[in-house]
């Protein structure tokens, strides 16, 4: 006996709180965002340990130390407050509302097809990067560069049952 084909479809209703997660998961974790300030900080304030260590024949070794060790902290922090302040700004735009869907994406066993309004289009499962699930949502990547956020419904596990058997086992996280 032949297996009737499987298809859910996802009313994809997004908050400011889920679209907040997945833009750090994508810029900070995914495309690992977080190491170029990382990196500033601990060059600045290996600096600033260079010129303590100074402080015995220099005079103002101590202040250009504290100066650098600001400025390695100081920068990274303002980096990350503008970072969360424009993802912010753009949910606040786009009207992200868990009353309000933001689009649809319809799950198959021959295809992904996602429709907003009069915006429609398809993707093939073999094209799929990755599918991570995590609190309160699914992050369907279709691209390296897109991905739709499935946030938890009653279809929930439907779509991901679907998703676990289209994908490879590596291009599914669960965390």
């Amino acid at each position: 006996m032949q297996e009737k084909p499987r298809t859910v479809t996802v009313t994809c209703k997004i908050d400011r709180e889920i679209f907040t997660r997945f833009a750090a998961y994508d810029s900070l974790v995914r495309k690992k965002g977080w190491r170029n300030p990382a990196l500033f900080a601990l060059i600045m304030s290996a600096f600033a340990v260079v010129c303590f260590l100074g402080r015995e024949r220099h005079t103002q070794a101590v202040l250009l130390g504290g100066v650098l060790l600001g400025i390695g902290l100081l920068l990274p922090g303002v980096w990350l407050w503008m970072f969360f302040s424009s993802v912010r700004r753009q949910a606040m735009r786009s009207g992200l509302s868990r009353d309000k869907a933001q689009y649809y994406v319809t799950l198959s066993d021959d295809k992904i097809f996602v429709s907003k309004g009069k915006e429609t289009a398809d993707f093939q499962w073999q094209d799929a990067v990755l599918a991570r699930r995590v609190r309160g949502c699914i992050y369907l990547y279709v691209s390296p560069t897109r991905a739709f956020l499935l946030p938890d419904s009653e279809k929930t596990e439907q779509a991901w049952d679907i998703i676990t058997a289209k994908l490879a086992p590596g291009k599914i996280q669960i965390k």
